[in-house]
């Protein structure tokens, strides 16, 4: 996906840098998690939790089982933390500790393995 035709979830604000990895539905960002690598998997569209229909509630649920399995087998990875922002979008946190932010290329390409664009 071009990055001129994307849009963007207005909770990421300016921050495009952070894009770690996209699709056309979600967008996985770096967050500031202190000494962990934190990662937020942004739902494009406004949705909340509760109110995706079943494809993309599906996503949600493949998208975040595949990137914990990516993390938790990442050289040095210690806990892998799964957490969500309140708010009107959908917004699936995960922190784990042990893993430098030089290995965000490593997950955006194995989370594209599956689909979507590596952006780190």
């Amino acid at each position: 996906m071009p990055e001129s035709a994307a849009t963007y979830p207005a909770n990421l604000g300016a921050n495009r840098a952070a894009v770690v990895w996209e699709d056309q539905i979600w967008v996985l960002a770096r967050h500031d998690a202190g000494t962990a690598l934190g990662l937020t998997l942004h739902a494009r569209e406004a949705e909340a939790l509760g109110q995706l229909d079943d494809e993309h509630a599906s996503q949600l649920g493949r998208i975040s089982n595949r990137l914990v399995r990516i993390l938790e087998h990442i050289e040095g990875a210690d806990t892998v933390q799964i957490g969500r922002v309140p708010g009107p979008h959908v917004n699936a946190t995960f922190e784990v500790t042990g893993v430098a932010d030089d290995r965000l290329h490593d997950i955006a390409v194995k989370l594209s393995n599956w689909g979507g664009e590596a952006r780190a």
